[in-house]
């Protein structure tokens, strides 16, 4: 009996063992399929030297993804092309500057919030975001345009994923590419890594993972269990799905005085470019996926603490803001649609259409100036 019951369990031991064997291999398969599918046509993007990057005029082409399978086109200014753009400009024309959530990565040219906002009338919307920039990039981009583009307003569009971390390194934190940056002096700022060089072998650079750019050296270091799990696909899927998250939001006012004050100055530079310029300036306050649909994990603490200095010195200098972040997760506590894709984290066309949705009616009516 006492045989028959040993070889019955390990029978159960081995058979359990062999299960979580094949889950492993095959969560590492799909992972792997996905990180892989990721697939753009050639040429989207060229180098630029004082930029680091820019969208390739003229270009067209696909954007394959395990999410999504879309086209994007670039026009003849080396801006997303928009269908919905009136030929003739009418109402007010407003420039909207941001990165690739702000473009509409992983969905088509008419399903981006700024198209969208074209099909309304009665303003013209030009979408001038570029996947990849942050803050400091696109300050640079709004001085070069101003004049050329004459807008009425400029929507200045703040991912709090990455853009104020990415405004202190010289490649941002997901892109191997060399950029420029400002670091902040008793002088003001000071714009360096510029001419940017073709490959990013100078300046600061991001650590290599999120944890360790949120929290440094206060990251807690996990035990051996934890760490032996996290070798493992299952292990870290369990690990994030039950170990307990501090709460950090003590520690980020110290962590980011630094990358706040960056952002501030930043921001002040990019109002006075406007002011001299008397266009308006609006911002718009972006999240990820994990402020939306996981409120309590690293990424959405940080991001909530971002967003929240974004809007506070917003209104301390008298900028309009516009809290997108909440609009999207008031939504999907409501409805619990899908607002970013799974696996890329982009918005999807949804997404896109809850964004517009919030922004609805937000540009002034008033009658174009004069040029």
């Amino acid at each position: 009996m006492n045989r028959r019951l040993a070889f019955r369990l390990s029978a159960v031991l081995l058979v359990s063992l062999l299960g979580l064997v094949a889950a492993e291999l095959l969560l590492r398969w799909r992972q792997a399929a996905i990180q892989g599918s990721d697939r753009l046509d050639p040429g989207f993007i060229r180098y630029d030297p004082r930029l680091g990057w820019r969208l390739t005029p003229g270009w067209r082409g696909a954007h394959r993804h395990h999410d999504f399978a879309v086209r994007y086109a670039i026009n003849e200014s080396g801006y997303r092309s928009d269908p919905a753009l009136p030929a003739d400009r009418r109402g007010r024309l407003i420039a909207v500057v941001g990165d690739s959530f702000t473009f509409g990565l992983g969905v088509n040219d008419g399903e981006t919030f700024v198209s969208l906002l074209n099909r309304d009338g009665p303003n013209s919307y030009l979408n001038l975001s570029i996947p990849g920039f942050s803050t400091d990039q696109q300050a640079l981009l709004i001085e070069d345009e101003l004049p050329r583009l004459r807008p009425d307003e400029v929507w200045l569009a703040v991912y709090v994923g990455n853009d104020l971390l990415d405004n202190q390194f010289a490649r941002p934190i997901q892109l191997n590419a060399a950029k420029p940056y400002f670091v902040l002096t008793t002088n003001g700022l000071e714009l360096v890594n510029v001419s940017a060089p073709s490959v990013p072998n100078s300046g600061r650079q991001p650590p290599p993972d999120l944890a360790t750019v949120v929290l440094g050296e206060s990251a807690p270091a996990d035990g051996l269990g934890t760490r032996i799990a996290r070798r493992f696909a299952l292990g870290r899927m369990v690990c994030e799905a039950w170990l307990p998250i501090p709460d950090y939001n003590p520690t980020f006012e110290a962590r980011f005085r630094g990358v706040s004050d960056v952002f501030d100055a930043i921001l002040a530079r990019v109002q006075g470019t406007c002011s001299q310029a008397r266009v308006e300036l609006r911002v718009l306050v972006l999240a990820g996926r994990s402020c939306v649909e996981e409120p309590q994990s690293l990424s959405a603490q940080y991001q909530h603490f971002f967003a929240r200095h974004v809007l506070a010195v917003c209104g301390r200098r008298g900028i309009p803001a516009h809290d997108l972040m909440t609009a999207l997760r008031r939504n999907f506590e409501k409805t619990g649609a899908r607002y970013f894709y799974p696996n890329d984290g982009h918005l999807t066309p949804l997404g896109h259409a809850v964004i517009h949705q919030a922004l609805g009616g937000m540009g002034s009516t008033i009658p174009r100036r004069s040029q």
